[in-house]
């Protein structure tokens, strides 16, 4: 790494100087704000080309299957826009494809909706909730399976199809980890045992912020798959932690006034704050030269990539297919989380749902 280094280290310096000309460090001490933040980014803004469409028609998915069942949930995932943040991070998908990742996000965020009650305190509640959906990787479920549980089926069931039973094996993988890790955020808020360290929470925040079936689902989408062998590159395997830490770090951002409204312990800021005792804007700015520096570490990997196809022998046609995870997979995560964050109302303190007060979404997971 150090010959990578010092190969590319004028271009990343130069990045570097450009970006902090265009956006100076808060006061250490000011009240810098979730909405004002911005990081070095690197990487070109993309969506795909199919957004409105979409756009226009994603209620419909989640109102056939009982999902928003009312015009003021339908309004409050309007507001959110997750037609916006699919068509971002599979910017080349149209048509069918990108409904498919319009109707992931809206699984995604309407589950995770679900644990901003008793149930996010309790573990009992939420290992009995994300069994159920987990079954779905194991075959058809009961019809008396929650319309959450069912909606993941769905997916799950679409998202399978034309690929591999390798490629399966290692989604399900994927999945069976971001479910399992819900039940250990719900067991530091029952315990009162917030995570002390940045380091912990991120091992935890890397399963449940759900990068990585997103990005799986960018081979799907792109009918390709990534050579498995590849997965045993160290090179990759950075790629892909970066991309996921960026996003937890710019999510922990956006997300901070809504979390501390609700009590929230958990939050990259908070944790920084308790850890170092450093201010607010002294954690967020932590948290910037973090994303920078790894963004930048990420420019040099992705220059070690032609050795490393070299390294496994990849064919052209699985250089082609590690170079569109890349591009339409791991870099569309990185941009396409950073772009939408600044434009959805999820994470405005209107949007968020009171603690115990979940309305119709209780309804969503309830276990029978």
């Amino acid at each position: 790494m150090g010959i990578v280094y010092q190969a590319a280290a004028p271009v990343a310096l130069r990045a570097k100087a450009e970006w902090h000309a265009r956006n100076p460090r808060p006061d250490p001490g000011g009240p810098a704000m979730p909405q004002d933040v911005n990081f070095y980014m690197p990487i070109p803004s993309r969506r795909s080309p199919d957004c409105e469409r979409a756009r226009t028609d994603h209620l419909a998915w989640p109102s056939a299957l009982g999902l928003i069942t009312t015009e003021a949930a339908a309004e409050r995932h309007r507001t959110a826009d997750y037609a916006d943040l699919a068509a971002r991070f599979y910017p080349s998908a149209t048509g069918a494809d990108l409904d498919l990742g319009v109707d992931l996000m809206t699984f995604f965020f309407l589950f995770d909706d679900l644990f901003d009650g008793p149930r996010g305190a309790d573990p009992q509640q939420a290992k009995q909730l994300t069994d159920v959906v987990a079954a779905a990787l194991d075959g058809p479920l009961p019809t008396t399976a929650p319309p959450i549980a069912h909606g993941f089926a769905d997916t799950w069931r679409r998202t399978c199809q034309g690929m591999s039973p390798a490629w399966r094996a290692r989604a399900a993988r994927t999945w069976r980890g971001y479910l399992a890790g819900y039940v250990d955020e719900a067991s530091s808020r029952h315990y009162d045992t917030p995570y002390e360290t940045a380091g912990e929470y991120l091992a935890m925040r890397r399963r449940t912020i759900g990068a990585q079936p997103t990005v799986d689902l960018a081979e799907r989408v792109g009918r390709y798959e990534v050579p498995q062998r590849l997965f045993d590159s160290a090179i990759l395997t950075a790629m892909l932690q970066i991309a996921i830490d960026t996003n937890i770090i710019d999510n922990d951002i956006a997300s901070l006034e809504k979390e501390e409204a609700r009590g929230e312990q958990n939050n990259m800021v908070l944790i920084l704050m308790r850890q170092h005792g450093w201010t607010r804007s002294q954690s967020i700015t932590h948290m910037q030269d973090e994303v920078r520096t790894r963004l930048e570490q990420f420019l040099l990997l992705e220059t070690c990539l032609p050795k490393v196809y070299d390294t496994f022998s990849l064919g052209a046609k699985e250089r082609e297919a590690v170079e569109e995870y890349r591009t339409d997979g791991i870099r569309a995560l990185i941009r396409g989380a950073y772009d939408w964050h600044r434009r959805s109302k999820r994470y405005t303190t209107d949007y968020a749902i009171p603690a115990g007060r979940l309305g119709y979404l209780e309804d969503l997971g309830t276990v029978q």
